[in-house]
């Protein structure tokens, strides 16, 4: 089941919109309890202040200014008229002396808020709901307590001006808010850009398409993935120039036996008068062909084994000094045929986690290589030492030595310093490649120092004991590292 995936450009735009949406949003509906909370304490405050008014007066003019021409009748309506509300004034006796709906005037009035401001209970008596105010206070001179003031505010007037304003600024953030999106929409194009880009590179380089480079990025974070996808760019057209190079070294090796084997066998047949003897030598030189050509395939097949990161080593506990005793004895006797000294010094006994079999054939290869490329009467000194990580080979020559354009090429497959002299000693160009692909397998690094006509050393570092989930993807990184340290040895 293919599972929808989400553009990152539309994820941005979704998330900013939303953030932002809900963050307008609170902010509008919290301005607008906040002012109109405060419109209602201002407008308690402003009802408290006018009542204050109409009890000064009465206390000073008496309730005969209730009347209509009198001064508190005129302040109690205009009260009434501001606040769009109403005026009770109430005696002692909870007669009501003035109404500014001039329906209850004369009549009197029973309630239990009105009844306990009035007998002292309550100071005042303040209530507040969502569309009106109402506050009863008590009418005091030197006697006491003579009546009440009632003032009932509407609110109404307070919101419809308060949702006017909030209206206007409503559309204002809504103005702003559309402004938002397209400065989003602009900034998540921009920042998409360069991965549609990169997204595009990597679709063509799907298709083959290794040479062309991405730019430089606007960011630091695509910046750093475009420099990384370039290299890897870089790496798979080695790899793809390496691997027709290889292909094209696998036919000519191959190839360069059956055209012989071929021309001898056309000699054969055209020379009819041929001897015995002709024919003898004729054929040992087709087996020679023959075993050449073996030998190549079976090289082949051992680097495609070491090659392979699916190839399982078989790594046990081994002692290295019984190893490379079991290797220069081996090897003694080809040193002996041309007068070489074959030398090994083991400073300590080491034991290590080893593939003691292809170990085995990566050391051997460098034993031989120094055993013929060697000079008549030469000398090979084989060491062994370690510490508490690693354990050290080397295997140093008194050879013909290797030139300094072709140190960073002699591990490369079929690469040969001196091809006629390789074919001489029956090299197939291979042996480097596996010895370095075997070395890699187990962690290792293999490092070359030489000079034309003066020998050549080789060192090879191996840890002691093998971390297994890091082998496959510690082997790449430690070829490249170890070109970087040939590369800085030789200069």
């Amino acid at each position: 089941m293919n599972k929808k995936h989400v553009s990152i450009k539309s994820y941005i735009i979704t998330s900013l919109m939303i953030l932002l949406g809900i963050s307008h949003i609170a902010i509008f509906f919290a301005s607008f309890f906040l002012v109109r909370d405060r419109l209602k304490s201002n407008m308690l405050v402003s009802v408290q202040n006018e009542m204050g008014a109409i009890i000064e007066r009465l206390v000073k003019y008496g309730y005969e200014a209730c009347q209509d021409d009198g001064r508190v009748s005129y302040l109690a309506d205009e009260t009434a008229s501001r606040y769009g509300g109403r005026v009770m004034i109430v005696s002692r006796d909870y007669e009501i002396i003035k109404d500014t709906s001039r329906d209850q005037t004369g009549a009197y009035i029973i309630s239990r808020n009105i009844m306990d401001v009035m007998t002292g209970e309550l100071q005042d008596k303040v209530s507040m709901d969502n569309s009106v105010i109402r506050i009863i206070r008590p009418v005091r001179d030197e006697y006491g307590i003579t009546g009440v003031v009632v003032v009932t505010a509407s609110l109404m007037m307070i919101y419809s001006n308060l949702y006017k304003q909030f209206a206007l600024i409503g559309a204002v953030i809504l103005i702003v808010f559309a402004l938002d999106i397209l400065i989003i929409v602009r900034i998540s194009k921009g920042t998409v850009n360069d991965l549609d880009n990169i997204n595009e590179q990597m679709t063509h380089a799907v298709q083959g398409n290794l040479q062309e480079r991405l730019s430089d990025q606007r960011f630091s974070e695509t910046q750093h993935f475009a420099e990384s996808f370039n290299e890897i760019l870089s790496r798979l057209s080695s790899i793809d120039q390496t691997r027709s190079e290889f292909v094209s070294n696998v036919s000519h090796e191959l190839k360069t036996p059956i055209t012989s084997m071929k021309v001898l066998a056309e000699s054969i047949t055209e020379n009819e008068g041929a001897d015995v003897e002709d024919y003898k030598e004729f054929m040992s030189d087709i087996v020679e062909e023959i075993d050449r050509e073996t030998k190549i395939i079976n090289d082949l097949l051992t680097l495609v084994k070491t090659d392979s990161q699916g190839n399982d080593l078989n790594f046990e506990e081994a002692d290295v000094n019984e190893m490379m005793e079991t290797i220069i004895k081996t090897v003694s006797p080809l040193a002996a045929r041309r007068s070489i000294s074959l030398e090994y010094e083991s400073f300590k006994e080491v034991m290590a986690e080893i593939d003691k079999v292809k170990l085995s054939l990566a050391i051997s290869n460098l034993v031989e290589n120094a055993v013929k490329y060697n000079i008549d009467s030469g000398w090979i000194k084989c060491s062994l030492n370690a510490d508490n990580k690693f354990f050290y080979v080397k295997v140093a020559d008194s050879g013909v030595g290797i030139p300094e354009d072709a140190k960073d090429k002699v591990f490369d497959k079929f690469y040969r310093v001196d091809k006629a002299r390789s074919r001489d000693t029956g090299g197939t160009g291979l042996g480097l490649s596996i010895t370095r692909s075997i070395i890699n397998s187990h962690r290792g690094t293999i490092k070359l120092y030489s000079e034309s006509g003066k020998g050549t050393t080789f060192t090879v570092r191996i840890p002691l004991r093998q971390d297994r989930s890091k082998i496959q993807t510690v082997a790449e990184n430690t070829v490249i590292e170890e070109k970087a340290d040939e590369k800085t040895a030789n200069a």
